[in-house]
């Protein structure tokens, strides 16, 4: 049973997600236990966002959890820079990479680790996720506990490195499924709004390269490439807007391509990485939220500030256009 859990795990972790070969060669030591702020007898905690989840926090979650230390830990979903202080250990979220006090975001601009650079003589350079992060750091520690053996156990290094297992058939059958569900229930109903949302674009904003979605979570990037061909006049939209579950905006840069991590338009460099006040300040925008350190992606605390983010990235854009061809004015 262990050893079909311990395929399913590394399954999941490895082939399918940039934690591919993924490695972490520090001692034990380096990594000191969590910290703890309560009684003894209180469970650990373990903060990471709220709103939106994705693979990445789930995964780093999980996987900590799998720990006899975390096992039985709280889950604090929140933003609050004070709550997220009260946790033993906090994944991708708080602006801070900081092993020794176990913080664990890559979101922050001076965030640029690799596996090579955080273990020099492997060769992986994709920078690490959050998942990836806990991975190097406690991925030893988790694979000796899976495995009864202990982290100096050359069985361990084996299996860490590993990057080829076959996916087990209860996997991927339950896969499918879910990806069925999907595209019957999200992917399929999304095409009308999606529609109804470029119909209405010039509502928007004149340039009819902003589209705003009537609901959040939408999957509507499909679509939009399909749609958008046939759009009469013809325009590349460049940005969408929509509400999160919090009931706040997010302005979203259109990839360049389906499964482009490059933006048509990404949002200004001098807005990336930035949050709260310091990003009104350099945005001038009252209100905003944060902006992605890539740029694809902004939050802001109400439509007209959203679009206002839209706006003026559109706006710095033109200005270059139209000082290098005079014509144009």
């Amino acid at each position: 049973m262990r050893s079909r859990f311990l395929r399913c795990f590394l399954t999941l972790l490895l082939p399918r997600s940039t934690l591919q070969n993924r490695q972490y060669m520090l001692s034990p030591e380096s990594v000191p236990p969590p910290k703890r702020s309560r009684g003894d007898m209180a469970p650990p905690r373990i903060g990471t966002h709220n709103g939106t989840f994705h693979c990445d926090e789930a995964l780093a979650c999980a996987l900590l959890r799998l720990l006899p230390e975390y096992r039985d830990a709280e889950i604090v979903r929140t933003r609050d820079p004070e709550k997220l202080a009260s946790c033993d250990i906090v994944v991708d979220v708080g602006g801070e990479y900081d092993p020794q006090r176990h913080r664990y975001d890559h979101h922050q601009r001076s965030f640029t680790d690799t596996m090579s650079s955080l273990c020099p003589g492997k060769p992986w350079q994709t920078k690490l996720s959050s998942a990836g992060l806990i991975y190097l750091h406690f991925g030893h520690k988790l694979l000796a506990q899976l495995l009864g053996t202990s982290e100096e156990d050359s069985v361990v290094g084996t299996l860490y490195d590993k990057a080829g297992f076959k996916r087990a058939m209860d996997l991927v059958r339950e896969e499918f499924l879910q990806r069925l569900d999907f595209y019957q229930h999200s992917w399929l109903p999304a095409r009308a709004l999606v529609e109804e949302a470029l119909a209405q674009r010039f509502q928007v904003d004149p340039s009819g390269e902003i589209v705003e979605l009537a609901k959040g979570g939408c999957p509507w990037k499909e679509h939009l490439y399909h749609l958008e061909s046939g759009l009469s006049p013809p325009v590349a939209i460049m940005f969408v807007i929509y509400t999160d579950q919090a009931g706040q905006w997010r302005v979203q840069c259109v990839p360049k391509e389906p499964h482009s991590f490059q933006s048509r338009l990404p949002l200004p460099e001098p807005w990336r990485g930035l949050r709260d006040d310091t990003l009104d300040q350099v945005s001038g925008i009252p209100g905003c939220i944060f902006v992605h350190a890539s740029g694809f992606i902004g939050g802001h605390r109400t439509r007209e500030g959203a679009l206002s983010m839209a706006r003026a990235t559109l706006a710095q854009h033109l200005k270059p256009m139209l000082a290098s061809n005079p014509l144009v004015q």
